[in-house]
């Protein structure tokens, strides 16, 4: 490897190194948020550099032969042309934020705050860094091969790439200025700032202004060029294409004319690596409406109907005025998806419809995600639901079943080359003396040699087999080969007083995240029963593995105070049973 690609990688990792990492707080700025503009479009901090590093070494022990605290720490030192990084503070960490002060967002002006113990230090002790020309400023890099400059801001290392002087020069004069990071964040978000090994933010409100334009016209060029193909005789290809791109662009530019911030949030550790996402609303938006959360927060009493095995597990709180006002949003995007397939009256009928079902709901629901590659589908849902009203249940039901096999919904599903089949029927069969009614739904595509309707054949078969029942002001629901057995559990379940307590998985998933048992949506996913089912869906056979599992992601979100809170969860010891079947099938491939 020559001398320059060397210097160039050592570069490219430490700048990597730098995206991830925070700053220590010295005294004359007290928190690192006030060095930061308030019009940044993105901040990076990760706090205590050591630290961080070592966490992360700790999750990946058992996962790869080597850290990266060792390789890490070497490169830093390499880029500035010393043994060891000197005069920089390795406890700390470092601040990446952009664009820098006086220009536009040109992704060069990128600054990287580092923390030093002493800045003259720093500048005379590593060899790859310049004396100081007259406005303080030093270039960073081998005799003539310079492509940085770093300057002292308020204790300090202000470093950005070369042609960024101006901008380090006033940064250096007067900071930020008067609107900062800190001051433009609530104090929730501050302090994740500061707790959190790292903490990744991006100012959305800022990025629709700047990029949005651009962005919707390129989406309008795409629908432009699928109205060309429908010009040409392309009509349905081209009608749902365009459909799509309208629904998108209808998405996108909400999510970025209501959104004000996006922040990510990791913690590393021994067992799991922990992520929280917050997506916060504008004030005054439908979404910040869509985010007012549920003031009771009594947690999900029926969290016991989660089971061990499962591939999925789920539960949520159905009061929550998130899951209404998304319906709702749901239902006004159909105009753009359905085309001419929807009129006024359909979209308003959709909207009562989803109204109704949400009002015959109250309270939580529980349940689980079953994979039976044995059987066709080879899965089985089942779940427990608090009912208020079952009499309005039934009529949405009733409703849906027209909507989608006479509707302008099946004329949709028609165009798209499927047909749709919803037959309701009540008082089937009964249990312990609850009547139990039944649902056979199917989706068969209009071609039999189209591949779409093969895949659908092996995920459906001859349709599904649905059977529920109400009792004690719950509804019990089962989906799959067996729904009569399973409904006829839950309906025992029910009438005994339900579960005394959660399943070990869902337990142990719910112990990764604090407060998940009163979050508005949890649920645990576990990867390799997901790649069994997916294997049955596959048109030539798979691999098979036997890989042991017990382990899950686990997942909790929560809207409430015009925000979005998505917690993730992912034990190392999942991450050890996916390694495991990887290898496992790559083992079975090989012989083959």
């Amino acid at each position: 490897m020559t001398k320059s690609s060397g210097y160039k990688r050592a570069l490219i990792l430490s700048v990597l190194c730098a995206v991830g990492l925070a700053v220590a707080v010295p005294a004359a700025w007290g928190d690192p948020m006030k060095m930061v503009p308030a019009d940044s479009l993105f901040c990076v901090r990760i706090n205590n550099l050591d630290g961080a590093l070592g966490q992360i070494d700790m999750f990946l022990s058992g996962l790869f032969p080597m850290g990266i605290s060792m390789p890490v720490k070497a490169q830093l030192a390499q880029f500035l042309g010393s043994a060891q990084p000197q005069g920089v503070n390795m406890a700390g960490g470092f601040v990446v934020f952009g664009p820098l002060p006086g220009g536009g967002p040109d992704p060069s002006r990128i600054g990287v705050l580092v923390p030093v113990r002493n800045y003259q230090q720093f500048v005379s002790d590593n060899a790859n860094v310049g004396q100081p020309d007259g406005r303080g400023i030093s270039k960073i890099g081998p005799d003539g091969a310079a492509m940085l400059a770093t300057v002292e801001v308020g204790g300090y290392a202000l470093v950005s790439t070369i042609g960024n002087e101006e901008a380090l020069t006033a940064m250096k004069t007067s900071g930020a200025g008067a609107s900062t990071l800190a001051a433009a964040l609530d104090a929730a978000e501050l302090k994740r700032s500061t707790d959190a090994p790292v903490w990744i933010y991006a100012n959305v409100e800022l990025a629709g202004k700047l990029f949005g334009p651009m962005i919707q016209a390129k989406i309008e060029e795409a629908k432009q060029g699928m109205q060309a193909l429908e010009a040409q005789g392309q009509d349905a290809m081209a009608k749902q294409a365009t459909a799509n791109i309208e629904a998108s662009a209808a998405i996108l530019d909400v999510l970025m004319k209501e959104t004000k911030y996006f922040s990510v949030s990791l913690s590393p550790s021994f067992e799991k690596i922990g992520a929280s996402f917050v997506l916060a609303a504008a004030p005054g938006s439908s979404m910040a409406d869509m985010f007012k959360g549920d003031s009771a927060g009594a947690g999900n009493k029926l969290m016991g109907y989660m089971t061990d095995g499962a591939a999925v597990n789920f539960a949520g709180s159905m009061s929550s005025p998130f899951w209404r006002k998304a319906n709702e949003a749901y239902i006004d995007l159909l105009p753009k998806m359905m085309g001419d397939k929807a009129s006024a009256d359909d979209i308003a009928t959709f909207k009562k419809m989803a109204t109704d079902a949400m009002n015959a709901f109250g309270g939580s629901l529980a349940g689980s995600f079953s994979v039976d590659t044995d059987s066709k589908p080879p899965f089985q849902v089942t779940y427990v639901a608090d009912v208020k009203d079952s009499a309005t249940f039934y009529k949405v039901l009733e409703e849906t079943a027209e909507a989608m096999t006479a509707g302008s919904m099946a004329d949709l599903y028609k165009e798209m080359g499927m047909q749709m089949s919803f037959d309701l029927k009540r008082n089937t069969s009964s249990h312990e003396g609850v009547s139990i009614d039944s649902i056979k739904f199917n989706m068969k595509g209009t071609d039999p040699d189209a591949p779409a309707t093969q895949a659908i054949e092996a995920m459906y078969g001859d349709g599904l087999d649905i059977q529920m029942a109400t009792v004690n002001n719950q509804l019990v629901y089962a989906l799959g080969q067996n729904a009569q057995g399973a409904v006829q559990k839950l309906i025992d379940q029910v009438k005994a007083g339900g579960p005394k307590q959660v399943a070990g998985e869902a337990q142990a998933a719910l112990a990764m995240i604090p407060g998940a048992e009163k979050a508005d949506f949890f649920m645990t996913i576990n990867v390799l029963r997901l790649m069994k089912m997916a294997s049955a869906f596959a048109p030539i056979p798979m691999p098979q593995t036997d890989i042991p599992t017990q382990s899950n992601l686990a997942v909790a979100s929560d809207a409430s105070n015009g925000k979005m809170t998505v917690d993730l969860a992912v034990p190392k010891q999942h991450v050890l049973e996916i390694m495991g079947a990887v290898m496992q099938m790559q083992q079975q491939n090989m012989d083959n």
